[in-house]
């Protein structure tokens, strides 16, 4: 099934899995799935923020005054970001 995200959709973390800091990265192992997930720093501050339910457009603001990037652009990646996400089954998005 197609995930499909707007702005508006609340998303979630579904699963609780733990990141570990290497680096410049986040990573963790989801030992049930078999996956090895790896986060830059940026996807592992949209992890961060997703710990309670928030709106794609409330995430790319609090972005934006984090990070040089413009709406967007900030939009396109975030969207992208957890559309992988919800699709791997880590995020689940309410689009109201």
């Amino acid at each position: 099934m197609e995930t499909t995200l707007q702005r508006q959709s609340i998303v979630k973390r579904t699963k609780d899995i733990l990141f570990s800091r290497l680096d410049e990265e986040l990573l963790a192992i989801d030992s049930q799935a078999g996956y090895c997930y790896s986060l830059n720093d940026t996807a592992g501050r949209v992890w961060d923020l997703i710990a309670t339910p928030l709106s794609i457009e409330t995430i790319c603001a609090q972005l934006r005054q984090e990070f040089n990037v413009d709406e967007a652009t900030c939009l396109r990646e975030v969207t992208a970001l957890l559309k992988g996400l919800c699709e791997a089954g880590l995020v689940e998005a309410n689009n109201g």
